[in-house]
């Protein structure tokens, strides 16, 4: 099954991002978002009633309203979309495109005019992959989210200023990152999972910038390598515990897990490049891991925006081990281990803040094989 024309596949190659519309069916798309609305009003948010109801976003969200980010794993809405095959099948596209190789060194990569190909997993089966399973998003309007905060967090008389409104909103931007470590992107040992593109599916329209969508730095991941050698260190201001004299020192730029934030003064050329990336409802956006990418500072649409993040991993050692685990949470209903959250593992013991609510779901036989549950 054929999703992507060569077209879309040259220009994922050049652009490191595509778009790709109607992915989701309007019958698919009507029940994804009334299982959204549905999942949301039992957590205590009402749809049709934001202003007296969207406080409860705050309990869903271990980001601190970032992005809008959720922390709602296994709705049946939602891992329907994550085993969506048109969309596994583009990604198999995009794999077989932009990272499957022979199993060549970086060098030989290099002088094949291929570096971006390059990752230490070796050769792999991009026939074979498995579902990432991720949050979703919704990114309610800005006036919403700084009226709510407001009456949660009433500001003392006569200060009423936007500042203060933007800190008491429930939700904030997104700020430009990548869900990679530069510093160790081309080291296997270092990570928990290997997922080369990240995707979400839009169940909102999103076309003009302002509201809440998504952003990118497209064409990056071309550059990526060379930044990442050259990337200047951060300048922080160091402050003498005897002497309590400041001074400027030199740090190197940090990653925490797999997140890198995009600095505004050391990685300004990168910040200069992020634009907004249209998206109807509907659509996938795909888009390589060295990508920057963000969402909009503000919501100025009068309506939320709302997308389940699905990506995959591939058919990999590293990744087969990490979808064993997925699976266990899954079974019993906990949260994923993750790089965004502070779960502990050790050996049988985890913990985590929270039990999942998991509707019972009826899985295909390609999203057995997407969940490990049955074998390619």
């Amino acid at each position: 099954m054929f999703i992507l024309t060569q077209l879309q596949i040259e220009k994922y190659l050049r652009d490191g991002v595509l778009v790709v519309d109607d992915i989701m069916c309007a019958e698919e798309l009507k029940v994804a978002r009334d299982g959204l609305h549905e999942t949301l009003l039992h957590h205590g948010v009402d749809t049709n009633d934001l202003e007296n109801t969207a406080h409860h976003l705050q309990k869903l969200s271990s980001t601190n309203g970032s992005g809008g980010v959720l922390d709602l794993f296994y709705p049946s809405f939602k891992i329907d979309i994550g085993s969506n095959e048109k969309l596994f099948r583009a990604t198999q596209q995009l794999w077989k495109a932009s990272h499957a190789h022979n199993g060549e060194s970086e060098h030989e990569l290099i002088l094949m005019g291929k570096q971006e190909r390059y990752h230490p997993f070796g050769k792999f089966d991009a026939d074979k992959g498995y579902m990432y399973i991720d949050r979703l998003g919704y990114r309610i309007p800005t006036k919403i989210a700084q009226s709510v905060g407001e009456k949660m967090n009433p500001s003392p008389e006569g200060e009423q200023s936007k500042t203060k409104k933007s800190r008491a909103a429930i939700q904030r931007s997104l700020t430009p990152h990548l869900d990679c470590c530069p510093d160790t992107y081309n080291s296997a040992s270092k990570k928990s999972k290997w997922r080369p593109i990240q995707c979400f599916v839009s169940l909102t329209d999103n076309v003009e910038p302002n509201t809440g969508g998504f952003e990118a730095a497209t064409g990056f991941h071309r550059e990526f390598h060379q930044w990442a050698t050259n990337r200047p260190p951060s300048t922080i201001t160091h402050r003498d515990p005897k002497s309590g004299a400041k001074s400027k020192i030199e740090v190197t730029a940090p990653c925490v897990g797999e997140y890198t934030h995009i600095r505004p003064k050391e990685d300004e050329h990168v910040m200069k490049s992020i634009f907004h990336v249209p998206v109807l409802s509907g659509s996938a956006v795909f888009w390589d891991n060295r990508i920057p990418h963000a969402n909009a500072y503000r919501n100025e649409s009068v309506l939320p925006r709302a997308v389940v993040y699905c990506s995959f991993l591939p058919d990999v050692d590293i990744n087969r081990i990490y979808v064993e685990k997925q699976l266990e949470d899954y079974r019993l209903h906990r949260k994923p281990r993750d790089t965004w959250i502070n779960i502990v593992d050790h050996g049988s013991e985890v913990e985590s803040s929270q039990h999942q609510m998991r509707e019972t779901h009826e899985f295909s036989e390609l999203g057995r094989k997407l969940m490990g549950m049955q074998e390619w």
